[in-house]
């Protein structure tokens, strides 16, 4: 059964049941202070009013209200989690700014303008890479390390690292068209 919920019962519905988004945060450890916090009180709002849709029972009967809480709060806790899984893997792959970079630029000769432009679209690039990729792309062009250098020092295979180098070239190709004007 799929109901709907209506203009003139949403304000009572969300006083009603609007901490139950707060609570599973709460159980989650995610504050008040976190900076996505609005956004995962929206996400659990929204799945809020789906559980409310979904429902299979009638809400009108005060035996099912109880049972309606219990379902509304586990389907929110499992999309918060799922939330915060896929923020979790998001930052696994991304690799911190390294503060040995500053002093490691590309061509320490070039002009100032022309290497802060280096470090600039190094910056845009980073996050599209993985971990494993930006750590490819740190080593050939800030370091200047060959592929048997970073080999090495990762303790891969140099086969590891051609396939980082190709992942890295077809996720970056799009670049080329900036490089080239």
């Amino acid at each position: 059964m799929i109901r709907t919920l209506s203009e003139d019962n949403e304000r009572a519905f969300f006083d009603q049941h609007a901490g139950i988004v707060h609570g599973v945060l709460k159980k989650l450890g995610v504050s008040r202070m976190h900076s996505d916090y609005d956004d995962f009180v929206q996400q659990g709002l929204l799945k809020l009013v789906e559980a409310y849709e979904t429902f299979p029972q009638d809400l009108e009967q005060a035996e099912f209200l109880y049972q309606f809480t219990g379902f509304a709060y586990k389907k929110v806790q499992w999309h918060m989690l799922d939330l915060l899984r896929k923020q979790q893997r998001k930052w696994a792959n991304e690799m911190s700014w390294p503060e040995d970079l500053e002093k490691n630029q590309p061509d320490m000769h070039a002009p100032f303008e022309q290497a802060y432009q280096e470090m600039d679209l190094l910056k845009e690039m980073l996050p599209l890479l993985t971990k494993n990729e930006q750590v490819y792309l740190l080593d050939a062009v800030v370091h200047r390390l060959s592929v048997t250098e970073i080999a090495k020092k990762q303790e891969v295979s140099r086969k590891t690292v051609y396939q980082w180098k190709k992942r890295v070239a077809e996720k970056l190709s799009h670049f080329l068209l900036v490089l080239k004007d």
